[in-house]
Order: structure tokens, then sequence, then C-alpha cells
């Protein structure tokens, strides 16, 4: 689910699609607006220069049950699209930078506009509209998967899925983000090194299918070492009520928590307790939580390059940039100055007016 060569008429007048059929959707689109080259038998790039945008998107589809957008352009004006989820399915967006909203029939928006990793699940027989920014930078990689053949497509079994992309597949979940994660360096350059790639034809979509498949191994990968309930590891429904109070009050206060004996006052507990019960259901401690958060918004302020080392400090709960650092070096292995350095987002040139192929770094 990415640009097409121009904006959608109203939502209102507008066929839905499937978001699994958005390569023919392209294709038709492209076909009637003479603003694409189909580069192989499964593959159409859309050059949106020749309606006033820059850059090209590359969608190409995977056997029956994937479909890959390859996106590097600025759309001349906002588009909006609508699609129908005939199925459960479930998407991976990799994003360098984006502006990005689906609008979902029942459910809350689903935005993106930042550097990062989504994994996020749409329920059967939702109606969404998506509207993509024009006049903005979108690059990056989205994968649309048919939710029932995720697992088998890379071999894997139910069990080797964390619990929140079993229910996913299995069509038990509803709809909604899954999980996010900051663009680290290897993400980063793989996103990248995709959008750049010297490669054409058959080989290029070869070329696809690796780094996809590379995409899903990082992000599951990072799910499994993300702090989840453990469902069975608290029998006594009080307990397990009293660690999700918890684990509900530091997500929203994570920058600043609250002391934890306050905290467990405030939920009906003692101090001991709590922590028991926290680490058993999550795994990790309440004091290791809060420095994860901390940390990863930290590592996604940094990436974004908007705001100095001390504001970074300042907006993840330190008040002196010392400590900051001192935190950020025990938790990343790095100063903060150095991870921006070496780990800043990549800004990779759009495709060139005669041509539209991508440019080269």
């Amino acid at each position: 689910m990415a640009p097409l060569a121009t904006p959608a008429a109203s939502p209102s007048s507008q066929p839905a699609w499937s978001p699994l059929d958005f390569d023919q959707e392209a294709f038709r689109v492209a076909a009637a607006e003479g603003t694409f080259q189909r580069f192989a038998r499964n593959g159409v790039r859309s050059l949106h220069v020749a309606v006033g945008g820059r850059g090209t998107s590359d969608t190409v589809r995977l056997g029956d049950d994937v479909v890959l957008t390859v996106v590097n352009c600025v759309l001349a004006e906002s588009g909006r699209w609508r699609y129908e989820t005939e199925e459960a399915l479930v998407m991976l967006r990799a994003s360098l930078c984006c502006d990005v909203a689906f609008h979902i029939e029942g459910a809350e928006p689903l935005v993106f506009n930042r550097p990062e990793v989504t994994l996020a699940c749409f329920a059967q027989g939702r109606l969404q509209t998506v509207e993509i920014a024009g006049g903005v930078r979108q690059q990056g990689l989205v994968a649309v998967f048919r939710a029932s053949t995720f697992a088998a497509r890379y071999g894997l079994l139910l069990d080797d899925l964390p619990a929140m992309l079993r229910e996913a597949v299995t069509g038990s979940a509803g709809v909604g983000r899954i999980a996010s994660f900051p663009l680290d360096h290897r993400i980063a350059s793989l996103v990248a090194d995709t959008i750049d790639t010297r490669l054409d034809g058959e080989m290029k979509v070869v070329q696809y299918a690796g780094r996809l498949a590379e995409l899903v191994a990082y992000t599951l990968d990072a799910m499994q070492h993300t702090p989840a309930l453990r469902g069975g590891a608290l029998h006594r429904r009080r307990d397990l009520e009293l660690a999700r109070a918890a684990m509900t009050r530091l997500e929203r206060d994570y920058r600043r928590p609250p002391a934890f004996g306050e905290l467990a006052r405030e939920i009906g507990t003692n101090q001991n307790k709590l922590k028991t019960l926290f680490k058993a259901a999550f795994g990790v401690t309440m004091a290791e939580y809060c420095l994860e958060r901390r940390m990863r918004e930290a590592q996604q302020l940094l990436l974004e390059a908007a705001l100095t080392i001390a504001q970074v400090a300042e907006r993840v709960g330190y008040e002196h940039q010392s400590s900051f650092t001192a935190a950020f070096c025990g938790h990343v292995g790095m100063p903060p100055r150095e991870y921006r350095r070496h780990r800043a987002p990549f800004s990779l040139p759009l495709g060139t007016a005669e041509d539209g192929k991508p440019g080269r770094r």
C-alpha cells in the first residue's frame, strides 16, 4: 500500500481494492496515464515525475500472498486510496521517511510519519482510506502479506512467532500496530541498499524477495527481545491485573516514572510483591523496562536528527545531559553523538526527470 502515480478521486466514488491487488491497481492507473514502466513480469515502476511529482515506486508481486512496494518519491499533491480487507492481512513497513495515515472502519487511525519499522494487522472485512501526503519525501519498503500464509512462506511454525503476531496471522487480532521499532543501522542500510539497487528485470525481483525475507527476520528477532506479557507466568487473575496495571502506568510515564513504592500503593499492593509480579509477567524488572523505553525513544529521536542531544535527554526524562550520555552509553554501547554520526538516516536522491531511475549515492 504505497502511492500510485496520481491522487485518487474522492473515496466515495472510487472502487475499493484489496491491498493484495495493489499491483493490479498500479498497472491499471499507470497504464491509463502512461506513467509506468514494466521492469519484470510481475513488477511495475510508477514514474511520479510524469504527473508533477518526483522519484519512483516499484511494486512487485512475490507469489499470490505478498505484494512489496519499494518507495522513493515525492507526490505532487496528497493522494487518497480506498481498500477493503477481504481477509486478514499483515503489513510490514520499514520507512526512512514517510507521511502516511490509514483511516480504518471501526478503529483508531494508523499514522506513520517517522523513521521506524512497523508491523501492523488488518482484520477481515474492514474498509480503509489511505492518505499519503504530497510534497513530502516517502522512502522505504512496504509489504502486505496474506496473514494465513505468513508463517508458512518463511518455513515457520506458529509457535515460532511472537504471541501478538500469532494472533494476527490466525485472524484473531483486530486492527492496529503489532510492534514498532526505531531503525537501527543494519535495517536502514538494508532499506537504502534495496532502494538504490543497480539490478534490473527479474534479478531485481529476486533481490527484493531476499531483502524482504531479511527484513522479516530482523523484525521477528526484535520482537522476541521486546517485553511482552507471558500468559502462563501468573495464574491468579488478581496478580495478572496488578502486573498489567503497573505496565499501563509505566508505559504512559516511563520518561519520569513514579517511585515504585508509590506505584504499588496506587494500584493496591506492596512494592516487593509488585516487583515480583512484574518480572514474572514480563520477564524484565520495572526499572529495566523504563530504561529500555527511554533508550528506544532516544534512539528514535537521534535518528530523526531534529533535536540537540541536550533536547533529546530532556525529552526522555533526564535533567542532565551527562546522566543521559552515561545511561545511553551503557545501554547502546556508544555515546549519543557517535550513534547519531554513524547511524543517521539515509537520504537517497530521487529519480531524474529524464528516466525516472533512482539516483546513485
